[in-house]
């Protein structure tokens, strides 16, 4: 499952250079449709309705993949999603949001309906009426080793190397010095289904 601003445009385009011509892959934006044709990788295809009973699209939660590629698929496949320290995805989502203009504050960010969305879509993107759906949970703060295991679980050859895809958009500090005590409360209180199951802590 690909969650929001934890590397997966980077893993689907890396994961892509081993699909075959029966497998379903999602549509990115053209300019990383780019970057995935460059490595080797393949384009869209098989996502729609049909040959899906449903289309998916790159953010599908996790109950609609499942109902597009039916409970046996799901089920003999390995099914993985990464997540992220809130407060960290909620700063990387702020300088994405504002990579043209600057138009918001970090604390006026904090209160616009992108963040309630991004806590809500990515818990969705591997939960079902809330119950964890997915066989792994990599970690964004330990993606190198968490994909490398999954790539040597599915018999892969090489190793990972994803592309920089949607990077370098973000000043190199630490996220929690964007944060005053309000706004990290916020962000607790609206992850706070992940920050208990995962034990994030600022």
């Amino acid at each position: 499952m690909k969650s929001k601003k934890t590397a997966g445009t980077s893993i689907e385009i890396a994961l892509s250079r081993h699909c075959g011509p029966d497998d379903v892959i999602t549509a990115l934006p053209p300019k990383d449709e780019l970057i995935r044709a460059e490595v080797g990788g393949l384009g869209r295809q098989h996502n729609t309705a049909p040959p899906l009973p449903r289309p998916v699209h790159e953010h599908s939660p996790a109950r609609v993949a499942r109902e597009a590629v039916g409970d046996q698929v799901w089920d003999d496949y390995l099914t993985f999603v990464v997540d992220r320290n809130p407060w960290d995805a909620v700063v990387s989502l702020y300088f994405w949001v504002n990579r043209h203009d600057h138009a918001l504050t970090f604390e006026q960010f904090l209160q616009a309906p992108q963040v309630e969305n991004l806590a809500d879509q990515n818990y969705r993107s591997w939960h079902v009426r809330g119950q964890r759906v997915v066989d792994r949970v990599l970690r964004y703060d330990s993606l190198a080793d968490d994909l490398s295991a999954v790539w040597a679980e599915l018999g892969l050859p090489g190793t990972p190397d994803l592309p920089q895809a949607k990077a370098g958009l973000r000043p190199s500090r630490s996220y929690r010095e964007m944060y005053d005590d309000a706004g990290r409360a916020r962000v607790g209180r609206l992850f706070s289904r992940v920050i208990d199951e995962l034990g994030y802590e600022f």
